[in-house]
């Protein structure tokens, strides 16, 4: 490698690169790449830090990745991607402010690592920077990522942050909202969604109303404008009958009415002391916003406790899952019928422990012929939860299918939904589990399902998290671009330990 030398007119004294270092983990791994730098440092006595500067192209132009002046003669860049060319060069910096010309350019190939290896695009810092990112990511028409932390921020009651890809091959996040915990809402498990004029939709677990401990949650909307965005709030949760505490990501009908799910409230006292839950619809008016619960559980052979979102079908109808009750108090997949005098429920399935699977938590997704798919987070072969099929019939019942069950070694325990893609292949993840010891009871691993004929599927583990910088227990959906890349939020680890968005290559 060269080491050319510049000489400074402003500073007097020049950087030299003198070495640039790539490191991998085994690509067994699949683990985040970095560039490690280091460069001589300047003889100048007046020098009080280092800038470095990256670009995708030969002889700049060249964006700062440094967030502040370094003292040290090193740096590593652990927001490179695989299969990219990344070019850096260093400048010094005076005592006075004044920055050197630019060092000579050294240039690093990072190898495509093929598929199932990992670029971390983001890693949160935690403080007035978001933490623990529960839920999973949208995309906007641009690209660009959304998503939700419950804590961290200015009030350390979680934020509302985008990732966007920049020239350079890097993304850089920005904190779009701060919730203060207040009337505002805090604390958001769900992720996003988008109306089609690029407003944004999401639910917070407490804040609102004071009748609840840390309030009762709301409904929010988040609006873009020239000077940033602005969050309003559709609704607040009394805790009582209209429903409490909604953790699930909202749903959006063509008409831009809101459906979802509240954790609490609806039939207070009866079953659930504080309410067995609700699934409610957010109507948008010419005055306003109207709440109106389609069913409240009453906590016995109809489920209890619905964590997550909802999913509608062609003809209008809405599937779901009860955390908690059905016949073995293990939860519920149900369905909301529309009709001329309301919404009438039906439990399609009421899982039953053992093999069957316990306790769903994750989202459900239909495929193009009616069947849903989703997670339970425990139960299965081992205990440590499932991945299940419903199939419909002509006389209105469901047959499940357990397409596979989960033994701790390689994964255990989904939280997260499932996505498929273009070829009918499922892909989700694990909060436990997998081969990772560094975390109690397992990291978690990101796992692939492929169906064959006469409908066995093979399941694949494609990355195992909590390796060195990763991150580790992915807890929200996974979502793909149109190249069949994944995306994804994980709760903790990361270079700076509070989290992280990652991409796992096709």
């Amino acid at each position: 490698m060269r080491n050319l030398t510049r000489q400074s007119k402003s500073v007097g004294s020049l950087i030299t690169l003198l070495a640039l270092f790539l490191f991998l983990l085994l690509p067994a791994f699949a683990a985040a790449q970095s560039v490690n730098l280091t460069w001589e440092a300047s003889n100048s006595q007046n020098i009080v830090g280092y800038n470095v500067f990256r670009s995708m192209n030969a002889d700049g132009p060249y964006s700062q990745i440094n967030s502040a002046l370094d003292p040290n003669t090193s740096y590593s860049d652990n927001t490179v991607q695989a299969g990219k060319t990344y070019y850096y060069v260093t400048t010094a910096v005076d005592n006075q402010g004044v920055q050197s010309a630019y060092s000579n350019q050294s240039e690093a190939v990072i190898p495509g690592g093929g598929s199932g290896s990992e670029n971390a695009l983001y890693s949160f810092a935690g403080g007035n920077d978001p933490r623990l990112p529960y839920a999973g990511l949208i995309f906007d028409k641009a690209g660009n990522l959304y998503g939700t932390t419950e804590f961290g921020g200015t009030d350390n009651q979680g934020t509302v942050f985008e990732i966007t890809a920049s020239s350079n091959g890097g993304w850089t996040e920005s904190v779009l909202y701060n919730f203060t915990g207040s009337e505002d809402g805090g604390q958001p498990y769900g992720s996003l969604v988008f109306d089609s004029s690029g407003n944004l939709y999401g639910t917070t677990n407490f804040g609102g109303s004071t009748n609840c401990n840390l309030g009762c949650g709301t409904v929010f909307k988040l609006t873009p404008g020239s000077g940033g965005w602005t969050e309003s709030v559709l609704y607040t949760f009394s805790g009582g009958t209209d429903g409490g505490e909604p953790y699930a990501r909202l749903l959006l009908d063509a008409s831009g009415n809101l459906y979802g799910t509240t954790l609490l409230g609806g039939n207070i006292g009866s079953v659930c002391s504080s309410g067995c839950g609700t699934v409610f619809k957010l109507a948008h008016g010419s005055s306003g916003w109207t709440e109106s619960v389609l069913y409240a559980f009453e906590g016995g052979s109809d489920g209890a406790s619905p964590y997550d979102g909802l999913a509608f079908d062609p003809a209008g109808n809405l599937y779901g899952s009860a955390y908690a009750g059905g016949t073995s108090s293990n939860g519920t997949i149900f369905k909301l019928t529309p009709g001329s005098s309301g919404w009438t429920e039906s439990v399609i399935h009421a899982f039953a422990s053992g093999y069957d699977g316990t306790h769903p938590y994750g989202d459900l997704i239909l495929d193009a012929t009616g069947n849903l798919y989703g997670t339970a987070y425990q139960g299965g072969h081992e205990g440590y939860g499932m991945v299940f099929q419903l199939q419909p019939s002509s006389n209105g019942r469901w047959r499940e299918k357990v397409l596979h069950g989960f033994a701790n070694t390689p994964a255990g325990n989904p939280v997260g939904g499932l996505v498929m893609d273009t070829a009918g292949n499922l892909y989700g993840t694990t909060m436990l589990g997998a081969v990772t010891t560094t975390c109690s009871n397992g990291c978690g691993a990101l796992f692939k399902l492929t169906p064959s004929t006469g409908g066995a599927w093979t399941y694949k583990v494609v990355h195992d998290f909590g390796q060195g910088t990763d991150g580790y227990h992915p807890t929200g959906d996974l979502i793909l671009d149109s190249t069949g890349n994944l995306y994804g939020t994980t709760q903790a680890g990361g270079a700076q330990g509070s989290g992280m968005v990652f991409q796992i290559m096709h």
